[in-house]
């Protein structure tokens, strides 16, 4: 496409660093032909790597390349980032009516907020979550239930890692207990984990297959997508289910890649789950969110 014949390492490090000075100029100037520029820049800068170019220049390129990436695209005068994330490769459609919400550039840091313990011995009272500041969050909703309520709130934040149902049905009965899940999460650093918010997504309709007739009927829910975009998420299931195969458990029963982080913002009925048909990845996408510095 780009008529690369050979590897070029200087071509490769010269097209990134045009990459780069063309997507700030496109954040400065709030310019699509520069986003589109930069990112072209950065297909040739990675083809002429992939080329076969090899050694520290390779193992640079790689490196930077998470903390660089920018998908820009230009919405309402407004540049909308996508995280470089396993959501970039991801179908996003967003409602075209929908309105941009803002939140904190910061609301998905919680390496200040303490962590909460959930180990009750009732049913589906045992499970992993990162807690979140839910005053980071607050106004989102509060904008959400003036357009669309009115919504219910947990009234706390919070990025599911491990479900109740998942718990339950799969890790308790191969031996694995919620102390050690903790353990795993505390050495990892559950709190520090590094998000990136991908959207807001909305379910906006009836479940496919109602449990019961109070389930049948619209429901309404807002979620924030985010991107686990280091890892560290996925590291924890992943420890977890190196424990969980240890103890003999049946590898078929728990996916460590089956996970979608996502912070429930508000709902009409009730919070709607896998359980229920419903995917909050990036395919929940209903309008774009901008984070204010």
């Amino acid at each position: 496409m780009y008529n690369i014949a050979k590897p070029d390492k200087y071509h490769a490090n010269w097209y990134r660093a045009k990459s780069i000075a063309n997507r700030l100029a496109a954040k400065l100037a709030r310019s699509q032909l520069r986003a589109e520029k930069a990112a072209m820049q950065w297909d040739l800068a990675t083809l002429e790597m992939s080329a076969g170019c090899a050694g520290l220049a390779a193992v640079a390129f790689a490196a930077s390349a998470a903390a660089l990436v920018l998908d820009a695209s230009f919405d309402g005068g407004l540049l909308a980032r996508r995280p470089y994330s396993a959501h970039r490769d991801s179908v996003i459609i967003y409602d075209p009516n929908a309105p941009t919400f803002a939140l904190a550039a910061d609301a998905l840091d919680s390496s200040s907020v303490p962590f909460t313990s959930h180990s009750e011995d009732t049913p589906f009272g045992s499970y992993l979550q990162q807690t979140l500041d839910y005053a980071q969050f607050d106004g989102l909703f509060r904008a959400l239930n003036t357009s669309d309520g009115p919504l219910h709130s947990r009234g706390e934040a919070h990025i599911t890692v491990v479900s109740p149902p998942e718990f339950d049905r799969v890790l308790k009965p191969a031996g694995v207990t919620i102390g050690e899940i903790e353990g795993i999460a505390a050495r990892v650093g559950i709190q520090d984990a590094r998000l990136t918010p991908v959207c807001l997504g909305r379910f906006a309709g009836a479940l496919p297959k109602p449990a019961t007739d109070g389930d049948k009927g619209r429901f309404l829910l807002y979620s924030l997508v985010v991107a686990d975009n280091h890892g560290d998420l996925a590291r924890i299931r992943k420890e977890i289910f190196k424990l969980y195969r240890g103890k003999g458990g049946e590898g078929a029963l728990f996916q460590p890649e089956g996970f979608w982080p996502h912070v429930t913002i508000g709902f009409d009925r009730r919070d709607l789950f896998i359980e229920d048909g419903i995917y909050k990845g990036a395919n929940l996408c209903y309008a774009r969110i901008r984070t204010d510095e």
